[in-house]
């Protein structure tokens, strides 16, 4: 029966994109099953323990190398190409490695001067005890990688894969890659909504809040029975979240920082059967700071229908919600 072996293939992304392509379509020219971050990208953790996986499946690991380190894995301090390496030889699949005679020799776009060190260890590490071919020209290295797999299979040769079809495997290569593909874009959708959420319910821990108390200042203006005009200091001492659950039903359209005050006042009456006529001015304000500071209620300013702006304050989506929790009746 006919044997195919599987052949991943590592190195660095961008700067070696065109030569990967002509040794995959090398490789399945050559009827290999080629793997390799086009199939199964690593960028963090839990998408590398995929890739240890599709590596587990692989009967040979070709590592090319040219003038780049590759991006670090912030958990490791270690690219991503040096840990599938690392991997490779911790399985003990057959490594056949490749590395670039000359690599500061290549265009800056190719290479991670700013990771030379990190480069030099990497090659330094992959040589120890390895015969590594050199290549210079992409058509080196496409010609070098055939021929070296086609001697490494003929003098250790491994399990492989036989096949009753093998364009169905290659098909079926085809749906997991596009099913992994899937499964990204629902994680990085949930991820987004995820942080979406967080932002609006999220509660800073060093602002006074929810049961926090906030003592109100203003007066109390009227007539005595004498028709005698009095106005007398009033202080009201609430928590944040019963200052919120007052004046947030009036904030559902635009209000000016006046109408804000005026709505202010008569919630809290209402809400706490109080008699305030007035609130002091920077009372009023800190509220607002406060709320809007909170991620309950937005300031902004609005234009005028005659022309100029305005400050409008409105609750936020965030603030709607919250209210939802503190103003509906549970069963």
């Amino acid at each position: 029966m006919d044997k195919r072996y599987q052949v991943f293939v590592s190195s660095t992304f961008t700067d070696l994109k065109e030569e990967r392509k002509a040794i995959i379509e090398g490789l399945l020219n050559a009827k290999y099953i080629p793997a390799g971050m086009e199939m199964f990208s690593a960028s963090n953790d839990e998408q590398f323990k995929y890739i240890k996986k599709i590596i587990d499946t692989c009967d040979y690991y070709v590592l090319i190398v040219g003038a780049r380190y590759g991006s670090l894995n912030p958990s490791t301090g270690k690219s991503f190409t040096e840990q599938e390496y690392d991997y490779a030889v911790e399985k003990g699949i057959p490594v056949l490695a490749f590395l670039h005679d000359n690599p500061y020799d290549l265009p800056v776009e190719k290479r991670d001067d700013d990771k030379r060190e990190l480069l030099e260890q990497f090659r330094a590490k992959v040589s120890d005890g390895r015969l590594c071919k050199m290549w210079h020209t992409s058509a080196e290295l496409i010609a070098s990688v055939i021929i070296s797999l086609g001697e490494e299979v003929a003098d250790n040769p491994q399990m492989g894969w036989t096949r009753g079809n093998i364009e169905d495997s290659v098909e079926l290569l085809s749906q997991i890659n596009d099913l992994r593909k899937e499964k990204e874009n629902i994680e990085k959708e949930y991820r987004e909504l995820k942080e979406k959420y967080d932002e609006l319910t999220k509660q800073e821990d060093n602002f006074a809040s929810g049961d926090d108390i906030f003592t109100i200042y203003g007066t109390q203006d009227g007539y005595d029975d004498r028709r005698k005009y009095y106005s007398k200091e009033r202080k009201v001492t609430l928590t944040w979240n019963k200052i919120f659950s007052a004046i947030a039903p009036y904030l559902t359209a635009p209000t000016n920082f006046n109408g804000f005050c005026e709505k202010l006042i008569n919630a809290i009456n209402s809400a706490y059967n109080e008699d305030i006529s007035y609130i002091n001015d920077d009372c009023a304000q800190t509220i607002k700071v406060q709320l809007s500071a909170l991620g309950l209620i937005k300031c902004y300013q609005a234009n005028l229908n005659k022309g100029g702006v305005a400050e409008a304050i409105e609750v936020t989506e965030k603030g709607n919600r919250y209210l939802l929790e503190l103003k509906t009746i549970k069963k």
